[in-house]
């Protein structure tokens, strides 16, 4: 018995997979909202901390605009100070020139921007300057422009003013603090302080101030008068402004802060937290889509371990897997219905296995034992095995290696099929096929079978071993079929490049004679689809030599009656030859008796006797040509097709048609276009047409009056293929039955008619592959056409 080991129920093959999760989409939403919860209060907490700065930055401002406004108006009350009190000596006549110096020199070494202390007369003249050494102005001179009004409107309203701004000397803003002076009631003079605002703002305001600050000094109408930096700050959220109310003179002073670090930088915070939360939010999302790819291929592999296992399940094919010890470890549903037994009792067991028929042991542990040593043949093991209740049955096993997931080998993997329908259809098959052999072998048609690409005879019949040998299976058809092949420009396709979806094609369908036996074969040839799926060529060729003869016999005799058609033609014209020859034939013997007697009464001249002979040679040309043209009109000759001009056909023709129509008095009208391609026939045979329409018609008109006795010739082409010719006359016409009768053999409405001249010419155009037809014409006559082939002409393009 079997060796048994436990085991699960087919762990290797399907292990367990853990089943999916419910899915709560609502946990996902929880981390998008407390990011945008916390990215949003980071937001106002740095709002509110920027705020507070600028809050705090302001009140700095104002604090420092306050202090500045005090320290400059203080600096501007000194120096009126002082000025008041030289007024005040000057007016009760205390103040020399001396204490002037000293007074107004100490003074301007204090207050810097100072640059000079004047006294002035009323008309503006300078009389006194202190201190001496200043360049600002001198002795003697002369005020002038702003100043002097500025000094007559000081004297006009006896207070102190400041005059407007103007540039000194080195272009800096400077402006007069004036104090006019009085005595009693007249006006003295004044004291002038020259200011220098330039000064003013460094001197008073402190270095960290104007460093911290962006100061600017602007006049009445709000011009910039001076700056302390070319650099104009960009932010201007810190900045204000402080009015210095000079006597007569307004000036603004405005205070810009300059930004502390870049102008990016209160926005550096709120970016940081916008990009963390970027930053944060995308991994997020990227963690949620590894977590639904992740669940996606959960599902995806849990789909395809259910289909893997419902496949194994419902296949018909009987699956096994072995270990490299030859233990069973998985069986499939429908391997347990080919043995009858239950998965448990196969998965676990070494060979012998249970369902091994006794008397075949030997054998089938020979093929596992091969199957393990991984010898097991491509085709697999052809054996019979039993089920549970005894039966036995045919299989066919294939083995191939189980490889794990770690790329080793684990096993083998073996598949197995029921083969005892197939074997029985398979013997039906080939009873079948001898059947069919049978039948093909009884044709008296020669079949063969070729492989196109390799030309491979795959079947040949009995007829077809008869002519080309019994041993033509498995040889080259080309080899076999050379003395009668179809030439392969013959084909209608090349077998090689066609496609699987356009078979059945045919190839070739004709007639070839064999070139050793001399005998005629029809062959057909075709490609098709073979059992195995491939292209083939099936060819069917039967013996036609005995038909051929016959064909042969017949155009003999078709031959021989056109010449009899011919010569009847040549018999019935007879007369009207014989006396379109007697013409040239009288005019040579009178011309040759007239030189004969003149020769004989030496009474010519050597002249006249050339003129005579020349003419009687005239005449004999044209006999020999009306002889030339009996004679080719009725001599025997093989059908030969070459490019002629149609002229020339209708002139040979017409040539033998004049000397009746001119015995019958008809006329005869050839009207052909001008540059008609050439048409390829046989000159004899068409002649021959054409001068039987020709002659037709003018029996036709033998009873209608002489000058409606008209017959035309007209051509046209009809397409690029053919050229049509019509004869047309104008006798009595054809009955409606006659007309269905006329082209038939022996059938004539003439009295002494054969009726086979009509016949005779169907069948000469119909060798030439064109169609011969009559119409009647309204006016009354008849209309015969004919068509005949166009020379196909090559048109060669040079590059």
């Amino acid at each position: 018995m079997a060796e048994r080991t436990p085991t699960t129920k087919n762990w290797l093959m399907f292990p367990l997979l853990p089943n999916a999760a419910p899915r709560q989409n609502w946990l996902w939403l929880a981390p998008y909202v407390a990011i945008g919860i916390f990215a949003m209060a980071m937001l106002i907490l740095t709002g509110l901390l920027q705020w507070r700065e600028l809050d705090t930055a302001r009140s700095a401002l104002e604090g420092d605009m306050h202090w500045a406004e005090r320290t400059i108006e203080n600096r501007l009350h000194a120096h009126q100070d002082l000025l008041s009190e030289l007024g005040r000596e000057q007016e009760f006549k205390q103040l020399t020139y001396e204490s002037f110096q000293v007074k107004a020199t100490r003074y301007v070494r204090d207050a810097p921007e100072i640059q000079a202390i004047i006294w002035v007369d009323t008309d503006g003249k300078v009389e006194w300057v202190a201190p001496n050494e200043s360049t600002a102005t001198f002795v003697g001179e002369q005020l002038s422009g702003v100043r002097l009004a500025a000094l007559q409107e000081a004297l006009r309203v006896r207070r102190t003013v400041v005059s407007p701004d103007y540039r000194d000397d080195t272009q800096r803003p400077t402006h007069d603090i004036i104090l006019p002076v009085q005595r009693g009631s007249a006006d003295i003079g004044a004291f002038i302080a020259l200011q220098s605002l330039e000064t003013l703002l460094r001197a008073t305001l402190p270095t960290v101030f104007t460093a911290r600050y962006s100061l600017t000094v602007l006049d009445a109408a709000n011009r910039e008068v001076l700056s302390n930096s070319s650099v104009k700050p960009t932010d201007r959220q810190l900045s204000g402004t402080i009015s210095l109310e000079l006597p007569n003179n307004r000036l603004g002073l405005n205070i810009v802060a300059y930004r502390v670090g870049g102008a990016w930088l209160p926005f550096v915070p709120a970016g940081l937290i916008i990009i963390l939360t970027v930053i944060a939010t995308i991994t997020l999302i990227k963690l949620r889509q590894h977590a639904r790819h992740r669940a996606a291929t959960e599902e995806e592999l849990r789909a395809a371990y259910a289909f893997r296992q419902a496949m194994s399940e419902s296949l018909i094919t009987g699956l096994r897997a072995i270990d490299l010890e030859g233990r069973i470890t998985f069986v499939n549903a429908a391997f347990c219905r080919m043995t009858g037994f239950d998965e448990s009792e196969l998965v676990g067991i070494k060979p012998p296995y249970p369902y091994w028929p006794p008397e075949e042991f030997n054998r089938l542990q020979h093929n596992i034992d091969t199957a393990l040593a991984g010898k097991a043949p491509a085709s697999g093991f052809e054996m019979r095995i039993m089920r549970k209740n005894g039966d036995r049955f045919d299989v066919r096993l294939y083995f191939s290696p189980l490889i794990g997931t770690d790329g080793q080998q684990m096993g083998w993997m073996a598949s197995m099929n029921d083969i005892t329908e197939p074997k029985r259809v398979r013997v039906e098959l080939e009873r079948a096929h001898e059947r069919f052999v049978t039948v093909i072998d009884g044709l008296d048609s020669a079949v063969h079978v070729a492989d196109v690409q390799t030309g491979e005879i795959l079947f040949a019949n009995r007829a077809f071993q008869n002519i080309f040998g019994f041993d033509t299976v498995g040889r080259n058809s080309a080899q076999v079929t050379a003395p009668c092949r179809p030439n392969p420009e013959w084909l209608a396709r090349d077998p090689l490049q066609i496609s699987a979806e356009e078979l059945p094609c045919e190839l070739f369908d004709g007639e070839i004679q064999h070139t050793l036996s001399g005998h005629w074969y029809h062959l057909h040839e075709r490609a098709i689809r073979w059992v195995d799926g491939r292209t083939v060529r099936v060819q069917i060729g039967a013996d036609i030599t005995d038909k051929k003869h016959i064909e042969e016999v017949n155009l003999q005799q078709q031959k021989r009656l056109e010449q009899t058609s011919r010569l009847i033609t040549m018999g019935e014209m007879a007369s009207s030859l014989a006396h379109e020859l007697n013409q040239p034939l009288s005019a040579i013997a009178n011309y040759c008796a007239g030189c004969v007697k003149r020769m004989q009464a030496g009474n010519y001249r050597l002249d006249d006797l050339l003129a005579a002979m020349q003419k009687a040679s005239s005449q004999a040309e044209r006999a020999g040509k009306i002889i030339r043209r009996m004679r080719d009109m009725v001599k025997k000759g093989d059908p030969n097709r070459q490019p002629i001009a149609l002229e020339e056909l209708v002139d040979e023709a017409r040539a033998f048609a004049d000397i009746e129509a001119q015995r019958t008095g008809t006329q005869i009208i050839v009207d052909l276009p001008e540059n008609l391609p050439r048409i390829v026939v046989d000159r004899i045979m068409i002649e021959q047409v054409l001068l039987n329409l020709v002659k037709n018609g003018i029996e036709a008109m033998s009873d209608v009056p002489f000058e409606r006795r008209q017959l035309s010739l007209q051509a046209k082409v009809v397409d690029e293929r053919m050229l049509e010719i019509s004869v047309t006359d104008q006798g009595h016409g054809l009955a409606e039955e006659d007309i269905e009768k006329i082209f038939a053999p022996f059938y004539t409405t003439k009295p002494e008619g054969m009726g086979i001249g009509l016949a005779i010419c169907r069948s000469i155009i119909e060798f030439h592959q064109g169609r011969l037809w009559v119409e009647p014409r309204r006016e009354g006559g008849t209309v015969f056409h004919f068509t005949v082939p166009i020379e196909e002409t090559v048109e060669v393009t040079h590059e």
